[in-house]
């Protein structure tokens, strides 16, 4: 299991993060709002533009996809939608600092979880057992 441990952390890396483009990438779909939080999150949220840009490339590429993110963001920010379409400028902070629920829940937890499995599986990899050889064949 120990030999397998860092193959597994970055599977879930892989997997955290391929949900993570797809939400983000959907944002920019968002009606009325969309626009907004693209705004916010190019001016405070580095690693939410990133997610933006990549997820952007990927929602282009296939489009359903994106509409799913879009779907998932509505759905997961439905009560903070209209508050950031008054105050645009706190919308970065409201969806990465307030908690509306299990999905919300979710993508806050995705959003920083990538980064982390990202490191995690780095150090995984680093102290993987290595495959000692004492003879030659």
């Amino acid at each position: 299991m120990r030999r397998r441990l860092h193959v597994i952390a970055m599977v879930v890396f892989l997997l955290v993060l391929g949900f993570d483009l797809v939400v983000w990438g959907g944002v920019p779909s968002i009606p009325d709002v969309g626009a907004k939080i693209e705004r916010s999150a190019h001016a405070e949220a580095p690693l939410a533009a990133t997610y933006l840009f990549i997820g952007g490339l990927i929602a282009d590429a296939l489009p359903s996809v994106g509409h799913w993110g879009a779907a998932t963001m509505t759905e997961a920010l439905g009560p903070l939608l209209p508050r950031i379409a008054e105050e645009p400028a706190v919308a970065m902070d409201l969806i990465l600092n307030t908690s509306q629920g299990r999905l919300h829940g979710w993508i806050r937890t995705a959003y920083w979880g990538a980064p982390v499995l990202l490191v995690i599986t780095a150090l995984l990899w680093w102290r993987r057992p290595k495959k000692i050889s004492f003879m030659r064949r």
